[in-house]
């Protein structure tokens, strides 16, 4: 499995060089979980709530592609402009919040997930506490 990134927030955020971290999972979870063969994509918005743009997944099968695309509030990253690791915990709370919603919802649809789904998000949860994206 591989993981890939996307962005889109203002350049003041440090949404985009914390994206980047997640190449790292990627690393972890390719030699864990071989049989995954499908990519997750993560995009990772940072949007005005007035945009009010919804975060959803989607599986494409013949891509064999399973996109998180998470908007977050940008109002939520105003008191900390400057702040990389405050950023980062909001990041991190969307984000394994919708991912371990969204591998709940596609277990059984997702290629050989459903045997191993608890165990997977129990790794990624795990991943994000010793990097500091969740508490």
């Amino acid at each position: 499995m591989l993981i890939g990134t996307t962005t889109d927030s203002p350049s003041w955020t440090k949404v985009n060089e914390i994206s980047d971290e997640l190449t790292a999972l990627s690393a972890v979870v390719e030699k864990k979980y071989p049989s995954l063969d499908w990519e997750l994509v993560v995009c990772l918005r940072c949007l005005p709530s007035d945009v009010e743009r919804k975060s959803f997944c989607r599986y494409y099968t013949k891509e064999k592609m399973f996109i998180l695309d998470i908007s977050i509030n940008e109002e939520l990253f105003t008191p900390h402009k400057k702040n990389k690791n405050a950023q980062r915990e909001i990041i991190g709370k969307a984000f394994f919040e919708f991912f371990e919603a969204s591998i709940k919802k596609y277990e059984k649809k997702l290629p050989n997930l459903l045997d191993t789904s608890e165990k997977f998000i129990s790794d990624v949860r795990q991943w994000c506490i010793d990097n500091k994206w969740i508490n």
